[in-house]
């Protein structure tokens, strides 16, 4: 399966921490009893947001299971995990979340989460994937890239580059198949809704003094310029002339995806 960066994951572990919609936990925290332990798997781990963001806002105890293709990102995780008094205990498994997907015990787990990568998955995957958790009582997958960013100030190329970049996102991501891209939302919402009762909130990134942040997106869309074969080096040299010049904003639209159990 595609492995991420890590220093593009912790980098923009701050960003997703704000995008991220609150009235999601409320939901979830009404579910559970905070005398009660909950199991919970985390599925593309990488180097922990989404355990970091979790960990403090649910009410309830916690035991972890974290998966993830990477070693490297594993064992950055484990030598940077922070326990708190309501995570009982944890383990880490090195799982491929397309190729091994059936062998994941997901019976054993009251929630299964994962963030930021469900548009890179084949659509096969989606269908998959709810066979084995029909029966779950809480999915929930934050940050899914549904289409929509723009930077600021505006750029006459603006709405070809998004284009593009939404084209690329529906190629293979190094999986096999071609990705569902911008409609990964909509998708598994639709799946789930037959079984659960589902929930799309906006979680979008508003980045306006992350200039770090904001470079390391412009290199992803150079890299799908460049991938296209064409030449919008004006459009590139733009922005980064306004982040040099700190004047540059990325607003990007995210939607999280919660199923709670009929």
């Amino acid at each position: 399966m595609h492995e991420f960066n890590n220093n593009w994951l912790k980098l923009r572990e701050t960003v997703d921490k704000k995008s991220r919609n609150l009235k999601i936990i409320q939901l979830i925290n009404k579910k559970f009893d905070n005398n009660t332990p909950v199991s919970i798997i985390d599925l593309g781990t990488g180097t922990g947001s989404n355990f970091n963001y979790l960990k403090p806002k649910l009410k309830f105890s916690q035991n972890w299971v974290f998966t993830d293709i990477s070693l490297n990102s594993i064992n950055y995780f484990k030598r940077n995990l922070k326990l708190s008094n309501k995570i009982i205990k944890t383990k880490f498994q090195i799982f491929d979340v397309i190729n091994d997907l059936d062998k994941i015990k997901f019976k054993s787990f009251d929630i299964v989460t994962g963030s930021a990568f469900l548009d890179i998955l084949p659509k096969n995957w989606f269908y998959k994937f709810h066979k084995f958790n029909s029966k779950t009582e809480i999915v929930l997958f934050a940050l899914n890239y549904n289409g929509d960013f723009k930077f600021l100030p505006k750029h006459k190329y603006d709405k070809i580059i998004v284009n593009l970049f939404n084209k690329d996102q529906k190629t293979d991501k190094g999986i096999g198949n071609k990705a569902v891209g911008p409609n990964c939302s909509n998708l598994i919402n639709n799946i789930f809704k037959k079984t659960h009762h589902t929930y799309l909130m906006n979680s979008k990134w508003n980045v306006e003094k992350n200039y770090q942040f904001q470079k390391y997106f412009l290199y992803f869309c150079s890299k799908v310029i460049k991938n296209n074969k064409v030449d919008y080096s004006s459009w590139l040299k733009f922005r980064y002339n306004c982040i040099k010049q700190k004047n540059s904003r990325l607003i990007l639209q995210n939607t999280d995806f919660l199923a709670i159990k009929k």
